[in-house]
């Protein structure tokens, strides 16, 4: 696999979960605002990118542990990081679908699933910084970063 490769498939998976993160943003604001008819969507599509997430993780670390059997030291450096911040992300999102399994007050869900969607996209862009020396390629926007 060639870096090229690894870089695009990578951020076409971010390109994919930043779609997902828009969707869920759009209705986690609705919920937030009080409208309480979209609780059920967003609690299920809270799950769904949950379950995205940790795909997506899965696969850039086996990507990057390819890169690393054919000899691209750089990818070694990076992969380490990437098993580290993922740990770290891993048990956000555990965090994260069981406050959204407990949480009884729409607007509240609301918020939390925003503050998520906003953690997610700010680690994405952090993770393409540092892999690839690249922005973004697609910037969204949300109010407040994800607390437990």
């Amino acid at each position: 696999m060639k870096i090229e490769e690894l870089k695009n498939r990578i951020l076409a998976q971010h390109h994919m979960l930043r779609a997902l993160l828009v969707d869920i943003s759009d209705v986690a604001q609705m919920a937030a605002e009080g409208d309480t008819s979209c609780e059920e969507v967003l609690r299920t599509s809270a799950h769904q990118l949950a379950d995205e997430l940790l795909r997506h993780m899965a696969d850039e670390e086996q990507l990057l542990e390819a890169l690393v059997r054919e000899g691209y030291a750089p990818a070694a450096e990076h992969l380490a990081d990437l098993q580290n911040n993922h740990l770290h992300q891993r048990t956000l999102i555990a965090s994260f679908s069981t406050r959204i399994d407990g949480v009884q007050a729409t607007r509240r869900l609301g918020e939390i699933i925003q503050a998520m969607t906003h953690a997610v996209v700010l680690d994405m862009d952090h993770e393409e910084g540092a892999i690839f020396g690249t922005q973004s390629l697609i910037p969204v926007a949300t109010p407040m970063a994800y607390s437990a």
